[in-house]
């Protein structure tokens, strides 16, 4: 049996060797047959260098998702590597941080970003810069070897030396930095990302029909979704063109418009990038073929859930969880919105994993009864085996279980929740987003599902800031829809029907955008940044 990641892709090009693989926003699109030629050369190029591609894998992809980075990404897992995606819009210094820590030698990179982090490219591990655009080579100042797009494409385009691997190779690294601010590399096996994609696969029931949008740039997990999933089913991915110059507002509506044209089937995003598209971007303002949608990353405010579906009557919605380290772990369609806004439940377990939910007890740990608040823990073949180079980390959430009688590890999400009476489980937010105030312990996302029936807002989120008298204080940033206009007071006496006293945010910040992680998400960690800034502006 095959179960490589890059296997999927093998499987439709036998089956569909002519169908659209990828189709670019400009109009450039290639075939599987195409896409296995282009990938095939990349493959061959990397080998005719990395003569030991097996025991120094790791190679870097800092390109946004395009036929070129995919035709990459897919010839780094042919020769026998694992792709690592940096950020292009992270600092310099913590992609130096990553390079430090992986010590990879190569690089593949779109040239627009080689300038934009020249200093990252005079890092001493640093052999080999790969441009994968023919254009706009810009001129080197790097001891490393350079080589073209050019040269790549002269290469044979059927692969010749196959490199064994198994399942439990790493496929890819993905860094996440957390709360802490310093790049975390999580491993992904082969067996992890498969059991990923034969998972979705088999519950969304993608098809060889299926057009699929490209949302989420590498680093993102829901990317191996929107291209290894598309691949399985033999489908078309659609990429947007996140180069073209335009404005914010523009880039939404463009967006909207390209799933318009393309008649796309699925999309999988954050909540934040959902309200957004719809907010700004006119999603739903004209039919669309979308039948399914999926979200992740970040709980869903149930009032902007239900004006999504009023918007898209026909699609179906599911909500997917699972932290970047276990990939999904549960899924639950959201055929019904509940009337009290009540959070939507994370739902059921995948295929081929366990999630408990633990109580710390003296002594140790106890496995919590239904409906009793605990944190989730999970165990399976989408888990990872843990943070690289990081083996004190990786030892604080791998955790051998005291459950069982054998050796087995589980891994503590540092998300917390419960199993209800029908055994379905849900969400009441991260350990560091359960706050106290005033004695009080608060869960964050209440506040902000109470401000998201605000119909004038556009995006919210609440930080705490810790204070010596009260524990915390709440702090609120908030974005306006176009054309409205609300006061803080309005804010305040609305959040005082749905909300005690101790739970009303402290200050309120309007701005026209909430700062997005490159992975769509709300960026909590620069909103806790910007308010000692803006309070120091206030005095």
């Amino acid at each position: 049996m095959n179960h490589l990641l890059q296997d999927v892709f093998q499987e439709s090009l036998n089956n569909y060797p002519f169908h659209i693989a990828v189709s670019e926003e400009g109009g450039r699109e290639v075939s599987y047959q195409d896409l296995d030629i282009i990938s095939n050369k990349f493959a061959n190029f990397l080998s005719s260098f990395k003569k030991d591609i097996k025991f120094s894998s790791y190679i870097g992809i800092l390109s946004p998702v395009h036929i070129n980075s995919i035709a990459a990404v897919l010839g780094v897992l042919k020769a026998g590597g694992a792709y690592i995606p940096l950020d292009e819009y992270s600092p310099t210094e913590r992609l130096k941080h990553i390079l430090d820590n992986t010590k990879m030698d190569t690089i593949v990179v779109d040239p627009r970003w080689y300038e934009s982090h020249q200093q990252l490219f005079q890092n001493s591990h640093l052999k080999y810069i790969i441009f994968i655009n023919e254009k706009n080579i810009p001129p080197s100042s790097t001891a490393a070897q350079i080589s073209t797009w050019e040269q790549i494409v002269n290469f044979p385009s059927q692969r010749e030396r196959q490199i064994p691997r198994v399942s439990d190779d790493l496929a890819y690294v993905l860094h996440t930095s957390g709360s802490t601010g310093i790049p975390k590399g999580i491993m992904l096996t082969h067996r992890n990302a498969r059991t990923f994609v034969d998972w979705m696969h088999k519950e969304f029931k993608l098809t060889c029909d299926d057009v699929v949008m490209s949302r989420a740039p590498f680093k993102f997990d829901l990317s191996v979704f929107d291209i290894f999933n598309t691949f399985k089913a033999g489908a078309k991915l659609i990429c947007f063109d996140w180069y073209k110059e335009r404005s914010s507002e523009q880039k939404h509506k463009d967006y909207v418009k390209l799933i318009e044209d393309q008649k796309a089937t699925i999309l999988y995003s954050t909540p934040s990038t959902f309200i957004t598209l719809m907010n700004r971007g006119g999603l739903g303002d004209n039919p669309l073929s979308l039948r399914q949608i999926m979200y992740a990353g970040e709980p869903f405010p149930t009032s902007y859930l239900r004006r999504l579906k009023k918007h898209l009557p026909s699609t179906r919605i599911a909500n997917i969880y699972g932290p970047t380290e276990t990939n999904i772990i549960t899924y639950y369609w959201v055929d019904h919105i509940p009337a009290d806004d009540q959070p939507i439940p994370l739902g059921f377990v995948v295929d081929d994993t366990e999630i408990i939910v633990v109580q710390e007890k003296e002594g140790g740990f106890e496995l919590c009864e239904p409906n009793e608040l605990g944190e989730l823990w999970c165990r399976g073949g989408t888990v990872t085996s843990g943070y690289l180079g990081m083996p004190e980390k990786t030892k604080e959430c791998l955790v051998q279980s005291q459950f069982h009688s054998f050796p087995t590890y589980y891994w503590r999400t540092g998300d917390y929740g419960f199993y209800d009476l029908e055994n379905v489980l849900h969400y009441r937010g991260r350990k560091d987003h359960m706050v106290k105030v005033k004695g009080f312990r608060i869960e964050i996302g209440e506040i902000e599902s109470a401000l998201a029936s605000i119909e004038e807002l556009d995006e919210c989120a609440v930080v705490a800031v810790p204070d010596e008298k009260y524990g915390n204080r709440l702090c609120c940033f908030y974005s306006l829809l176009p054309k409205k206009i609300l006061s803080v007071e309005s804010i305040k006496t609305r959040l005082m029907n749905k909300l005690p006293d101790y739970m009303i945010p402290y200050q309120f910040f309007e701005k026209t955008v909430l700062a997005k992680t490159s992975s769509g998400k709300v960026d909590r960690i620069s909103l806790a940044e910007l308010i000692e800034s803006e309070n120091n502006h206030a005095a």
